[in-house]
C-alpha cells in the first residue's frame, strides 16, 4: 500500500492548506473577497450598459473584471514570498524537507484556489441572467475558464515578482505595473505605436489570448499560451530560489 505522506503530493498539500489558511487566518482574506465581489458586482449591474443594451450579455463583466485582476491579483500574491523574507520565516520553510517545486507550486495552488472562491463570489450575475433571459451558457463557461487562466497566469507572475522583494507594498506594485503591460499591450491604441512588432506584441499579451476564450471560442492555442506563460513564471522562480539555496 502508498504511503501518501511519502510522495511529493503530500508536501504541496501541507504547503497549499498553510497557505490558504493564512487568507482567513485574519480579515483580510474576507475583506479582499467583499471588496472584488461588490465591486464586480457594482459594475456590472450599476454601470451603464447592462441595463441599456436590453440583452442577455456578459461583455461588460470580462471587460470589467480584467481591470480589477490588475489590482486584485497583485493584492493576493504580494505576501507569499515577501512575507516569508520579512519575518524571516523563510528560513525555516528551507530548513524543512521540502523541495522548491514543491513549495512553489502549494503557494501557486493556494492563491488559486482564493481567486477560485472570489470568482465564485460572483456566479450571482449568471444565475441572475438565467432567470430574466436565455444568455449563451457557453460563452458565460467560455469566459469564466479564460478567467480561471488569465488569474492563474498573472498569479505565477506576481508570486515570482514576490519572491524578488522583502517588501509586499514594494511587490504590489511591481505586480501591478508589469500585469498592466501584459494588458494593455493586447489593445488596438497601444499596438498601433508597434508598428510591425504589433504582431508579437499581441501574442504575448494575456489580454489578448482572453478574448476569444470570453467569447465563448475554445481555442487550444490560447488555452497553451496561458500554460506555458505561468510555466515558465515558475521556472523562473524556482530557478531563483535554487540560485539562494
Amino acid at each position: 500500500m502508498i504511503n501518501i505522506t511519502k510522495l511529493p503530493v503530500s508536501n504541496i498539500l501541507t504547503v497549499f492548506q498553510r497557505e490558504f489558511k493564512n487568507y482567513f487566518n485574519t480579515a483580510i482574506g474576507y475583506v479582499f473577497l467583499a471588496i472584488f465581489s461588490l465591486t464586480i458586482n457594482f459594475l456590472f449591474f450599476y454601470l451603464p450598459g447592462f441595463w441599456d443594451a436590453n440583452v442577455a450579455s456578459m461583455d461588460n463583466f470580462f471587460s470589467w473584471i480584467r481591470i480589477v485582476y490588475i489590482f486584485f491579483i497583485p493584492a493576493i500574491t504580494m505576501r507569499l514570498w515577501a512575507e516569508e523574507k520579512k519575518t524571516g520565516t523563510i528560513e525555516v520553510l528551507f530548513t524543512l524537507p521540502y523541495r522548491s517545486w514543491e513549495i512553489i507550486i502549494g503557494k501557486y495552488l493556494s492563491a488559486l484556489a482564493f481567486l477560485t472562491v472570489a470568482l465564485c463570489s460572483t456566479l450571482l450575475i449568471p444565475i441572475s441572467l438565467g432567470i430574466i433571459s436565455s444568455p449563451d451558457w457557453m460563452i458565460i463557461i467560455g469566459g469564466y475558464l479564460g478567467l480561471l487562466f488569465l488569474g492563474s497566469s498573472y498569479i505565477a507572475l506576481g508570486l515570482f515578482i514576490s519572491w524578488m522583494t522583502q517588501d509586499q507594498i514594494v511587490a504590489f506594485l511591481v505586480s501591478m505595473a508589469v500585469s498592466f503591460l501584459f494588458f494593455i499591450m493586447g489593445y488596438p491604441h497601444f499596438l498601433q505605436f508597434m508598428g510591425p512588432l504589433s504582431p508579437v506584441v499581441a501574442f504575448i499579451s494575456l489580454s489578448w489570448h482572453f478574448e476569444s476564450l470570453s467569447r465563448g471560442l475554445f481555442d487550444s492555442r490560447d488555452i497553451i499560451f496561458f500554460i506555458t506563460f505561468s510555466f515558465l513564471c515558475l521556472y523562473f522562480n524556482y530557478n531563483s530560489i535554487e540560485s539562494r539555496r
